[in-house]
């Protein structure tokens, strides 16, 4: 069984950032690329596992069937094109591609809710394996600005070092009990923020709405877990209350 918490070596981590970023600014829905993900891990076993997959996110374009919406087939075409693009030199390592996307999914959250200027993307070193990256031919225009280069790569590294501290604070394990805020509640549907990460959650709580309250600190049980490893579902344990003693919350 793949372990999502084994660090990604350096290369691996540009190639989950350039995915991460670029559907985050395409505003991709994460949930499409999470069946990706999962069928990749069904098939995982297969020695050509990695060509299954890409042929598995072109069958998803070329089947309109497949599509509710227009905007449903402008995901898939994004994934496809996205996940070619940096993966497909990785083909015949299929569990380093699925720890590269379950990363960046989990990015892709970050970099879409978190505010961050995501700006021009171009592909990281990491997504050409096989090229010369000493050759002439790779270097960008205007190059030898090498003071505006240093800055725009210093706010690039930045913005990398922020999403990932916020992905690895975001690594859930079923049954973990978590602190949490109410931050919306809707007729039966509340909204939880888990403590000190950008998580959110919403869920139906017909017995429990009523008595709860926006700002309200709470404690959460993770239930279940999506392939991208974000909370699925998760059950609401003890709510916080002006008479409750803190120490209640573990």
């Amino acid at each position: 069984m793949l372990s999502d918490t084994v660090d990604l070596s350096p290369q691996s981590w540009d190639l989950a950032h350039g995915i991460a970023m670029t559907l985050a600014k395409e505003r991709v829905d994460v949930n499409e690329l999470s069946k990706c993900i999962a069928y990749l891990r069904s098939v995982a076993h297969h020695p050509d596992a990695g060509s299954r997959f890409f042929r598995f996110t072109g069958e998803l374009v070329r089947e309109t069937g497949l599509c509710r919406t227009q905007q449903t087939r402008r995901y898939y075409q994004l994934i496809d094109e996205t996940c070619k693009r940096y993966l497909q030199p990785l083909q015949d390592r299929p569990a380093e591609m699925l720890q590269i996307l379950g990363w960046a999914a989990r990015l892709a959250c970050y970099y879409k809710d978190g505010g961050i200027p995501i700006g021009e993307i171009s592909p990281p070193q990491g997504s050409q394996p096989n090229d010369n990256s000493g050759c002439k031919d790779s270097v960008p225009q205007g190059a030898g600005n090498k003071s505006q280069d240093d800055r725009q790569q210093q706010n690039h590294q930045h913005q990398q070092d922020q999403a990932q501290h916020q992905a690895r604070k975001a690594c859930f394990q079923t049954g973990q009990k978590l602190k949490a805020t109410i931050t919306n509640i809707k007729g039966n549907e509340v909204t939880f923020q888990i403590l000190d990460t950008d998580t959110k959650l919403t869920q139906k709580e017909p017995k429990r709405a009523g008595s709860l309250s926006v700002g309200q600190e709470v404690q959460v049980e993770v239930l279940g877990l999506k392939e991208d490893g974000r909370i699925r579902k998760a059950k609401l344990l003890w709510a916080q209350s002006g008479t409750e003693p803190s120490k209640n919350l573990s």
